[in-house]
């Protein structure tokens, strides 16, 4: 009887190891997530003019977006106010990749928009023209820097977009997070989507 309640006892200590264990697993796991636990809103712009495109990054990796670019001298007989080029967009990256401890790599498993292409409409004196997704175009892979990245290892195109978020010359370490698509060149800023006010 002793021996059975002995190896009863071994079992019930190993499975509770084994559950400690998983949990410490699954911890750990939620931890690796670099998207953290809230929505990132990102935008891509030069800074001046009134272009940008906004996506907002859900930690699963699923975001939505929009682009906009108005041209007050692009009119017409049907638009003398101009010329307004949008995308609404979504999508999903993959689970990302650390690279190291501040970069990663995320795929692009799909990314669609609501309006096709080139369809153009009249509202209130302006041609609104649809277009693709402006930044995330030719996106496959994307790289993900995260606050505190050594901006000298950063690709001269991204920081050639995103200097204007800068206060002054550009510090030694990201102070936001940042998105860049090699394939378009584009370099998106970003910040937890409840600081912006």
């Amino acid at each position: 009887m002793k021996r059975i309640l002995a190896v009863m006892l071994v079992l019930m200590l190993l499975m509770a190891g084994c559950s400690i264990g998983n949990d410490t697993a699954d911890t750990s796991e939620e931890a690796a997530n670099p998207l953290g636990g809230q929505p990132l809103e990102f935008y891509y712009s030069n800074g001046a003019g009134g272009w940008s495109t906004q996506l907002v990054l859900q930690p699963d990796g699923s975001f939505t977006g929009h682009y906009e670019d108005r041209d007050l001298e692009a009119t017409g007989e049907e638009n003398p106010n101009g010329t307004l080029y949008y995308c609404d967009f979504s999508g999903s990256f993959a689970a990302p990749g650390e690279v190291n401890e501040y970069q990663w790599t995320m795929v692009l498993e799909y990314l669609q928009t609501e309006q096709e292409a080139g369809v153009i409409h009249y509202e209130d004196g302006v041609a609104c023209v649809s277009t693709g997704p402006v930044g995330l175009e030719h996106a496959g892979e994307v790289w993900l820097y995260l606050p505190g990245t050594e901006t000298d290892t950063l690709p001269e195109e991204f920081l050639a977009w995103t200097t204007s978020a800068f206060s002054g010359e550009i510090p030694d370490q990201l102070p936001f997070y940042g998105l860049y698509s090699p394939g378009d060149e584009s370099g998106f800023v970003g910040y937890p989507q409840q600081e912006q006010g």
